[in-house]
C-alpha cells in the first residue's frame, strides 16, 4: 500500500504531465492557425495604420493571429521582414501587402510563391509584370488614382479668386510609386481641361510631412502669389498647410490631400483644404486578407478568376465639406461592418 507521501508525488507527476499535454495541445491548436499578415510603410501614417485596424478587426472576428510589418519605407527591410514571416510561420500564413515601391513586387512575389502563401498586393507593380503568371498572388487591386489626381485638381481649381484661373504648385509622391504616377496624371488632365490654370513648379515629397513643409515653403519664395497647392496625399498637405500658415496664406489659398487622415477632414472644416479621397485602409487589410484565406481554405478558386479580377480597381470616397461630417462618422469614429461575401462588389474596372 502507496504511503500518503507516495500518492502525493504520483498526483504531482500526473499533474505535470497533464499540464504539458494541455500546453502542448494548446501549441499544436496555435500552430494550426492560419496568420494573418499585412506589410505596410508604418504605423506613423494613420492611413497605414488603418491597415493594422482592419487587419486585427477581421482576427478578432475570425479567431486568428495577425501580424503587422512596417517597411519603414525602406523597401530592403519589407522583403526581409516578409521572409522571416514565411519562415517564422513555416508558410501558415497569409498576406495582404502595400509595397514600399513596384520594384518590390518581384522579390516579394517570388518569396511568396515559392512558399505557397496566397497574397493580395494593393497600389504598386511594375507595368511589365501579370499577376496572371503566378499562382499564389490572387489579384492585384488600386483605387482609381488618376481620377483622384482629377477630381481634387477640380475641386482646388473652385477654390480660386476667379475660379479655374490662376497658379499652382504641387507636391507629387514618390517617383517610383504607382499611386504617385496615376494621381500626377490626373492633375495633367485637369490642367489640360483648364489652360488659364498654370502649374508654376511641383517637387517630389515621398509622401512625408516635413518634407511637404519644406518643399512648400521653398517654392513659395519663387511663387509667392499662388492660387493653390495640389497634394498628392494627406501627410504632404498637411506640411503645406503649415508652410501656408508661416507665410499669411492658410484659408487664402487652399489645399488638397488624398487618403483620409483625420487632420485633413478637420483642416476642410476649417477651410483650409478643399477636399480628399478617403482610401478605406480598413476594407482593404480585410478585403485582401479574405481574398488570400478563401483561396488558401479552398473557397476561391484564382486559376479560375477571369483576368479582369485577377487586376482590378476599387472607388475611393470623394470627400469636399459637404460631406466631411458624414464621412468622419461613418469610417473614423468606428470601423464599418463590411460585407465580404462578394470580393468583387466594388470593382470599377480592369487595372493594367
Amino acid at each position: 500500500m502507496k504511503s500518503f507521501m507516495q500518492w502525493k508525488v504520483l498526483w504531482a507527476v500526473v499533474l505535470c504531465v497533464a499540464i504539458a499535454a494541455g500546453v502542448m495541445a494548446v501549441k499544436a491548436e496555435a500552430a494550426d492557425k492560419v496568420t494573418l499578415v499585412v506589410s505596410i510603410r508604418g504605423l506613423d501614417n494613420p492611413y497605414h495604420a488603418n491597415y493594422a485596424e482592419g487587419a486585427k478587426a477581421l482576427g478578432e472576428i475570425l479567431g486568428l493571429p495577425v501580424d503587422v510589418l512596417s517597411t519603414e519605407a525602406d523597401s530592403q527591410k519589407g522583403i526581409a521582414d516578409i521572409k522571416a514571416e514565411v519562415a517564422r510561420t513555416g508558410g501558415n500564413m497569409v498576406l495582404n501587402l502595400d509595397p514600399n515601391q513596384a520594384p518590390d513586387v518581384v522579390p516579394i512575389a517570388k518569396i511568396l510563391e515559392d512558399a505557397g502563401v496566397y497574397w493580395v498586393n494593393w497600389w504598386n507593380k511594375p507595368d511589365d509584370i501579370k499577376v496572371t503568371d503566378y499562382k499564389y498572388w490572387i489579384a492585384h487591386i488600386t483605387f482609381d488614382s488618376v481620377g483622384t489626381g482629377y477630381f481634387n485638381a477640380k475641386e482646388l481649381f473652385k477654390t480660386f479668386k476667379t475660379p479655374n484661373k490662376g497658379k499652382i504648385i504641387a507636391l507629387q509622391g514618390l517617383l517610383a510609386n504607382t499611386p504617385a504616377i496615376e494621381r500626377f496624371q490626373g492633375l495633367q488632365k485637369a490642367l489640360a481641361e483648364n489652360p488659364e490654370v498654370e502649374l508654376v513648379q511641383w517637387e517630389g515629397a515621398d509622401w512625408d510631412r516635413t518634407k511637404g513643409y519644406n518643399a512648400t515653403k521653398a517654392m513659395l519664395v519663387a511663387h509667392p502669389d499662388i492660387d493653390g497647392v495640389w497634394s498628392a496625399n494627406d501627410e504632404m498637405a498637411m506640411g503645406a498647410i503649415q508652410a501656408l500658415k508661416e507665410a499669411g496664406l492658410a484659408g487664402k489659398v487652399l489645399v488638397n490631400g488624398t487618403d483620409g487622415i483625420p487632420e485633413i477632414f478637420d483642416a476642410i472644416k476649417e477651410g483650409l483644404a478643399c477636399s480628399t479621397v478617403l482610401q478605406d485602409a480598413k476594407y482593404q487589410a480585410q478585403l485582401g486578407l479574405s481574398m488570400a484565406l478563401a483561396a488558401k481554405e479552398g473557397k476561391l478558386d484564382v486559376a479560375a478568376l477571369p483576368a479582369k479580377y485577377r487586376s482590378f480597381k476599387i472607388p475611393g470616397v470623394e470627400v469636399t465639406r459637404e460631406n466631411v461630417d458624414q464621412v468622419v462618422k461613418e469610417f473614423l469614429e468606428s470601423t464599418p461592418t463590411y460585407d465580404l461575401t462578394d470580393f468583387f462588389a466594388r470593382f470599377v474596372e480592369e487595372a493594367k
